[in-house]
């Protein structure tokens, strides 16, 4: 075994307090799910953001810069490093696909909050996570400039009533053209990545139990509740309800 596990759980900011300086005795996984960890560790400095992995390595000073936002939501595993397993591994990056990891670490969580959780599953599940912080991924310089902003106009507006027409004038290009690039560099549609930020956002929201599915249709940017249900289960094989139910437990530590 190259690595040891030890446990895990989800971090939820109220806008009080900041991460804490120490030094453990573990290495650490921090995933960011909503808003901004600002850390350092050593000399070096952090602001991991949504979608973004930060590794914190055992026997070093680390702990937070800023006072927590109130937005803030991160995922959080605790493991040791026992011969280079995390070798060749950034210790800071993002992750090419969100959801996957999310349900990865959240069914790490519920299998760690079993009276008797079966170390096995936990260890395959621990493996699919860093599986997933280790994909390469198409290097940006290898997308047009046009194909980029489009993706960044979704990341920005995705909860508004945007679609491809509206990226076009935005990006001021033919609407077809833009279609056509956008699909070539990230290999899906427009349409296709846009409804995934939105329910990547909407699992989110619903494993954080703050707000109601219908709350949580409006502030992901869908106008019709089926609609959004029909692409939730689509995505996640469950309907929203189903989702929350297993995906609002495990360890969690609010501040």
């Amino acid at each position: 075994m190259l690595y040891e596990i030890h446990n895990g759980g989800r971090f939820i900011s109220r806008g009080k307090g900041e991460h804490p300086t120490r030094i453990i005795d573990t290495d650490e996984l921090i995933y960011v799910l909503h808003g901004t960890l600002d850390m350092f560790e050593g000399e070096q400095q952090f602001n991991v953001r949504k979608g973004e992995w930060l590794i914190l390595h055992r026997g070093k000073r680390h702990g937070g810069k800023a006072l927590y936002p109130k937005n803030l939501s991160f995922f959080w595993l605790h493991f040791r490093d026992l011969d280079g397993w995390l070798d060749g591994l950034p210790q800071h990056g993002k992750i090419e696909n969100p959801s996957a990891v999310s349900v990865y670490i959240q069914n790490f969580l519920n299998e760690q909050a079993r009276v008797e959780p079966d170390k096995k599953i936990q260890d395959l599940l621990f493996q699919l996570i860093f599986a997933e912080l280790r994909r390469k991924t198409v290097p940006e310089p290898d997308r047009t400039p046009l194909a980029i902003a489009a993706k960044n106009y979704v990341d920005l507006h995705f909860m508004e009533p945007v679609n491809l027409c509206s990226a076009a004038e935005e990006l001021k290009c033919n609407t077809e053209y833009l279609g056509r690039l956008f699909h070539r560099c990230y290999g899906e549609s427009f349409v296709a990545y846009l409804n995934r930020k939105r329910i990547e956002q909407a699992a989110g929201y619903l494993a954080d139990g703050i707000y109601s599915v219908k709350e949580i249709i409006e502030l992901c940017g869908f106008r019709d509740p089926a609609y959004f249900r029909r692409k939730f289960r689509s995505c996640y094989n469950q309907s929203p309800g189903e989702y929350r139910d297993n995906h609002s437990g495990g360890h969690r530590n609010t501040l």
